[in-house]
């Protein structure tokens, strides 16, 4: 028997559920030793380490950051939790060489989450990478033959698909037939974001390495409107707002369908048209459809500069459409079913699905109990030598490079034209945009 013919079995998932014990993942020989690349007080790696933290039988033994404030302050942490002092590193090839080192965290900017996704899977590493897990339609392809060649332990972080909520909810949809055939899905992300202005050039903080922080992309000088958040809205190194949160909703909607393909189409329409006089270089606003094979659609509108009016009473979320009914996704970690006269008649919440759990699951965004979970998932498909995490790369990338079709779509004005199997162009519109620059060194292929 093959290692996923075990953990299909009653025995393997016994195995997973032993991790979990004090004769399991507490077992010197079942520790697992992470590494958190970028891991910044004030941003998303910092909690996701603290979360990584809450797993038993993990170690955080390298905490990696260009900023040296950054690996300071999380070495701290460490050590006044546990009472062990973590390595300190600012650059992930050293991390990558280190033999101890079982698996890495990546919480950097959207430019390097592939790269480092390849790099620590060709370095026998596993890999626990923030969504969007690829730059551009390429990366994606590299990053998924990357995973299948070397069979390595990959989680994205689309944490929603170790929610207990959701699981229950998309498994009763597809054997109950509540709401009959799931066709469309509409999702939706609304903020109203304050402008970052214009930067001006400025020299280096001296606790910023801005050569290995800008790593993949073509070199550019330093301003003081990019480090630490703001690369999301700058074209060499962000992704805009859909490659930011959108990939959380597009996902939970191909899963709620059942869609297991890239789209065959998609359309978008938008522009900049809040946010002026700044440099924020993406569009601002988005109504994107794809279309899949067998006559499914997910449509998705953002706008992050506008004063929000939400939908479902929510400013993210997901409504799934059937032949006799309705879904709602809710960004609490919540699910609402509706009939064909929009009554409601049946609904989970994060409350009873975290009944009895030590973890409880967060009632306001992916962060906390679901982060927990999703790298709980994480740690014992790595215990397990098991690939296939709640969010695998096949998976990762099919809803990852969905927003980064949409900007495309968007750039040029036309629709893309896609293999639904392999997710490649079948026409010349955005070719151009399919791949990326490399800056010479780093390139990934």
């Amino acid at each position: 028997m093959d290692r996923r013919g075990f953990i299909k079995t009653g025995a393997g998932a016994f195995f997973i559920a032993s991790a979990g014990s004090a004769f399991g993942a507490m077992a010197p020989s079942n520790r697992v030793r992470l590494a958190i690349v970028g891991c910044h007080a004030n941003g998303r790696g910092f909690t996701v380490m603290k979360g990584a933290m809450k797993v038993p039988g993990v170690e955080i033994a390298c905490v990696c950051d260009v900023d040296r404030r950054a690996r300071e302050s999380a070495a701290d942490y460490v050590f006044k939790a546990t009472g062990v002092k973590p390595k300190m590193e600012k650059d992930l090839r050293i991390v990558l060489e280190d033999r101890e080192i079982d698996g890495i965290i990546s919480e950097t900017p959207d430019h390097f989450h592939a790269y480092s996704a390849v790099m620590a899977m060709r370095a026998g590493k596993a890999v626990y990478v923030e969504k969007p897990c690829c730059f551009c339609p390429e990366e994606g392809r590299i990053l998924m033959r990357v995973a299948r060649e070397t069979g390595a332990v990959i989680q994205i972080g689309s944490q929603r698909r170790s929610s207990p909520t959701y699981k229950s909810a998309v498994e009763y949809l597809k054997e109950t037939d509540i709401i009959g055939e799931m066709r469309w899905a509409k999702a939706w992300y609304m903020s109203n974001r304050k402008s970052i202005g214009k930067g001006k050039p400025s020299a280096v903080p001296e606790w910023l390495d801005w050569d290995i922080w800008q790593a993949t992309a073509p070199r550019e000088q330093f301003r003081d409107n990019i480090v630490h958040y703001n690369w999301h809205w700058f074209r060499k190194w962000g992704t805009s707002e859909m490659g930011n949160n959108a990939p959380h909703f597009v996902d939970v909607s191909r899963w709620a369908l059942g869609i297991d393909s890239f789209p065959e189409s998609v359309t978008s329409s938008g522009g900049k048209l809040f946010d002026k006089g700044g440099d924020f270089e993406w569009p601002d606003t988005f109504n994107t459809s794809f279309v899949y094979p067998g006559g499914r659609l997910i449509t998705f509108e953002l706008t992050c500069h506008c004063n929000e009016k939400p939908f479902m009473g929510v400013a993210t979320g997901a409504m799934v459409y059937g032949t006799k009914g309705a879904a709602f996704f809710g960004p609490s970690d919540d699910v609402k079913v509706f009939d064909e006269d929009s009554k409601l008649i049946r609904e989970w919440s994060a409350a009873a699905s975290s009944a009895g759990s030590n973890t409880p699951i967060s009632t306001t965004n992916p962060t906390a109990g679901l982060d927990v979970l999703h790298l709980t998932n994480f740690v014992e498909c790595l215990r397990a030598k098991v690939s296939r995490t709640n969010t695998d790369a096949e998976q990762g990338v099919k809803s990852s490079v969905l927003p980064l079709l949409a900007n495309i779509a968007t750039d040029v004005g036309e629709t893309l034209h896609l293999d639904p199997v392999t997710g490649a162009s079948t026409s010349r519109v955005g070719a151009d945009k399919w791949a990326r620059e490399y800056e010479k060194g780093w390139e990934l292929a």
